[in-house]
């Protein structure tokens, strides 16, 4: 079977659905199933395959760039700005407007009708008629599900409930209190091992299961999970409004960053992942391949059609590029903050004297770190407009000439205008540069993980651990050498030389911002780095540009919105229904 048409079959329900009917959407829903009905399924294997397939379908939802009214965590943190809608979730999210009684559930009504899934396979896994080779590799597959979506829940409320392979019955009172920090990193650990002995490192070419987790999945999601538990938020001591350790662990330990180093390390020695450089440009072409690539540790393939192939597109695009399937259009853009964080391409910051930057004006955005061009789109960028081919994204405000619709499109995408950019800018990263209303589909993946956030996992850990190295440089020279970073004469790819561990801890963090962007890391990262209070209690810019009647423009920083950020936030609250129905579980402070 080849991949295009076992992409088309991968999740489409079957009998096995019933299973997961059965979770409603409350948290650990006390309903069953008939005998019948689990029979039914695992008395067959395509049905039990079924119910993997059904597990694995929800395995994106918290990197979803459309998760709240079509804009995803970036929006919620400083990459990008939501529109003005105090009703986006993103939005109350950054406005400190989130509590008990208005708190999303959908994350955590999903990880448990998930975790129940699993946990019916898990028990009836040894009548499902096949070979015990494969038995132990869906086994695997499911091990990893369970574990990744308990750590999806983890990195959102610190301790969950673990239940085990518990299966609530019908008449069976729920009582399930959170476990604390530590002994649920422990277990979703323990899973991620267990995962990785049951799965294979690699896939032929061409095989059906190439879409799957691999070993490498596993020991990658352990690795962003130790380091996640590693860091400040999490491993900086106690806290005196947490008595049961549900949000940090009992003592500080250095040793936690060396666990999650030799987690990352394990992965790259697998010898079997590398960073994509097919491309001239690769970190654009690399989220547009519909195939398998040495890059990709963890995708999600959507099922084939036309509204999930502009996925992205259809929140991204400038509205002059137009929307398909009647989606609203344009919901969050990049602020200045993102921009400004993108070097010049010989390496050096733009705040350096000696980077060339020539500072705010008609050159900014000239020779900079290649990686911005395909992340966002500023004033002058190209893409496609259907029959016209690629023209100038046009941003501005101010005169606007006249023309074709090209020429005018500043007048539906530019700043001030009621459907175009808040900022100035325009998302590109994981966009086709086709026009969305014609032209050729392009169906590709959403790549949950990828080698370089290994590679940027391991530096970040062992500096940590014991700072500096020729490694970790080797490691941040590779990244940047493959975003088109100019070598220099040094061969540092503009990285300073004998750098302490303070400026090699700031260079990893700028480069994971850069290289990361987009890619539901962000949000999380100023947390478990706890800078929060500094880039999240603070304003968002935008690149204001106004447009002469003689065409020459000028330039100005503007404030986009003031954000909120208070302690409570480094944790989501818990839905207050959850707590009613499960009264064990304890609210998070200052909530």
């Amino acid at each position: 079977m080849n991949l295009k048409l076992y992409r088309k079959i991968l999740f489409i329900p079957v009998i096995a659905a019933a299973l997961l009917t059965a979770c409603n959407k409350d948290f650990l829903d006390q309903k069953t199933l008939s005998a019948v009905d689990e029979n039914a399924v695992f008395q067959d294997s395509l049905k039990s395959l079924g119910m993997i397939n059904n597990i694995y379908s929800n395995i994106g939802l918290s990197f979803n760039a459309r998760r709240f009214g079509n804009t995803g965590l970036d929006a919620a943190c400083d990459e990008s700005e939501p529109i003005s809608d105090p009703t986006i979730y993103t939005y109350r999210l950054s406005n400190g407007g989130i509590n008990p009684s208005n708190a999303d559930k959908g994350l955590w009504t999903t990880v448990f009708q998930m975790v129940r899934a699993s946990n019916i396979f898990l028990k009836n896994k040894d009548s499902i008629p096949v070979t015990v080779a494969t038995r132990d590799y869906w086994v695997g597959q499911v091990r990893f599900l369970r574990a990744w979506y308990l750590f999806t829940l983890l990195k959102h409320y610190g301790g969950i409930p673990m239940i085990g392979d518990k299966i609530f019955n019908v008449d069976e009172k729920i009582e399930a209190p959170r476990s604390s920090f530590e002994a649920c990193v422990d277990y979703i650990a323990a899973e991620f091992d267990a995962a990785a002995e049951l799965l294979p490192t690699s896939y032929p070419a061409n095989n059906v299961n190439a879409l799957r987790i691999t070993k490498g999945s596993a020991l990658a999601a352990k690795a962003r999970l130790l380091l996640n538990a590693a860091s400040p938020l999490f491993n900086s001591g106690p806290r005196s409004d947490d008595p049961e350790r549900l949000l940090t662990y009992a003592a500080a330990d250095n040793e936690r960053w060396k666990k999650a180093a030799d987690a990352a390390r394990s992965v790259i020695t697998l010898g079997v992942h590398s960073l994509y450089t097919s491309s001239a440009t690769p970190l654009y072409t690399l989220f547009l391949q519909n195939t398998p690539q040495p890059e990709h540790i963890l995708v999600y393939w959507q099922p084939v059609t036309t509204a999930n192939n502009f996925y992205v597109e259809n929140s991204a695009n400038p509205p002059s590029r137009g929307t398909v399937n009647g989606y609203a259009g344009v919901k969050y853009y990049p602020v200045q903050e993102l921009v400004d964080e993108f070097d010049m391409i010989n390496g050096l910051r733009i705040t350096d004297p000696a980077s060339g930057y020539p500072g705010i004006g008609d050159n900014m955005y000239k020779n900079r770190d290649p990686r911005l061009a395909v992340t966002v789109h500023f004033n002058g960028s190209l893409r496609n407009m259907g029959s016209l081919g690629d023209q100038p994204v046009n941003t501005y405000t101010g005169v606007i000439p006249t023309g074709n619709a090209a020429a005018t499109s500043a007048s539906v995408d530019g700043m001030y205008t009621s459907a175009g950019t808040k900022t100035g800018y325009f998302r590109y990263k994981m966009c086709n540069n086709f026009g969305v209303g014609g032209g050729s589909e392009l169906y590709r993946p959403w790549v949950l993980m990828r080698y370089a956030e290994v590679l940027l996992m391991a530096a970040e850990a062992q500096n940590e651990y014991s700072g500096p190295s020729t490694e970790i440089y080797d490691w941040l020279k590779l990244v940047r050498s493959r975003g088109g970073i100019q070598a220099g004469a040094n061969g540092l790819y503009g990285l300073k030389a004998d750098m302490t561990k303070d400026e090699m801890r700031e260079a990893i963090h700028h480069e994971r911002r850069v290289e990361l962007a987009f890619e539901e890391h962000r949000y999380w990262d100023v947390r478990r780095w706890k800078i929060a209070p500094q880039t999240e209690n603070a304003e968002t810019h935008g690149m204001e540009i106004t447009r002469a009647a003689d065409g020459k423009f000028s330039y100005r920083t503007v404030v986009v919105r003031q954000h909120v950020f208070t302690d409570a936030m480094y944790f989501w609250p818990i839905p207050q229904s959850e707590i009613v129905k499960s009264p064990a579980l304890k609210q998070n402070p200052g909530y």
